[in-house]
């Protein structure tokens, strides 16, 4: 990934989280009116989730910061696709128990 992509990537994280409780209270409603689940529940898979950009966010810092070379990028990417894999079968899963 290049640096360019890099910094639009952090920047579109810095501001979807830029209010950490406001995140996690509409990604918990979401998920609350999804699958039905607890407030609590909600609460605490929308914190989880809210941790994991914060971990990719300063994972793509470091390597910002350190300038890793193409083989880092390239694996970089792929944890990358790995987690927007991971949150899409969460998305249909979440949909799944909604059309219950």
């Amino acid at each position: 990934m290049n640096s360019t992509m890099n910094l639009l990537l952090r920047a579109a994280i810095a501001a979807a989280a830029s209010d950490r409780e406001e995140f996690v209270d509409k990604v918990g409603s979401m998920i609350e009116n999804k699958t039905g689940t607890s407030p609590e529940t909600a609460e605490k898979i929308a914190g989880n989730i809210d941790q994991l950009v914060e971990m990719l966010d300063q994972q793509l810092f470091i390597r910002q910061l350190t300038g890793k070379s193409n083989a880092a990028t390239a694996a970089l990417e792929e944890k990358i696709d790995r987690l927007a894999t991971a949150i899409d079968k969460l998305n249909e899963n979440l949909e799944k128990i909604a059309g219950k």
